[in-house]
């Protein structure tokens, strides 16, 4: 049994158990979660890069006068899932007219990012920002995107 203080190794028979194509994360897939009255999630495709996602505490100052060896003292506040930032090929103009109409709305809407592995991270979130890219003499269409996560993010270890 592990104490409170100790820290949980890293299963190593599991990690061995992951092919080396399952830790890549070329494949991994963003999806909007459909509703009504949509028939299908919208897979988000054409992506190069999706941004970091998880979690990060709010930290509070509760230094005193009192203070041990003049240093400061801090407890852990609210939680912030923060953004995440997609970028991508503009190839469906469907696709991006969704994302553009979603931006106006402010609706925060069901997400997954899923790996290749089958590991997922789900959440809900809104389009912050949404973005044409530069467009160069010898530039391929591209967009930029901001999911701004509200509420706890939830990952799921692939099986």
């Amino acid at each position: 049994m592990t104490t409170k203080n100790e820290i949980n190794p890293i299963n190593e028979t599991e990690e061995e158990n992951v092919s080396k194509e399952e830790k890549r994360t070329i494949g991994t897939k963003l999806t909007l979660a459909k509703i009504s009255p949509e028939t299908e999630d919208t897979k988000i495709g054409d992506l190069t890069s999706i941004g970091e996602i998880g979690l990060e505490s709010e930290e509070i100052d509760i230094t005193t006068h009192d203070s041990e060896g003049d240093f400061k003292e801090f407890i852990a506040g609210s939680k912030d899932a923060g953004e995440v930032s997609v970028e991508g090929y503009l190839f469906n103009h469907k696709t991006f007219e969704t994302l553009l109409k979603l931006a106006n709305s402010r609706e925060v809407r069901d997400w997954t990012v899923t790996y290749p592995s089958g590991a997922e991270w789900s959440f809900k979130a809104f389009v912050k920002s949404i973005k044409d890219a530069e467009k160069g003499l010898d530039s391929v269409a591209g967009f930029s995107m901001s999911l701004r996560v509200s509420g706890a993010p939830t990952f799921t270890a692939a099986k």
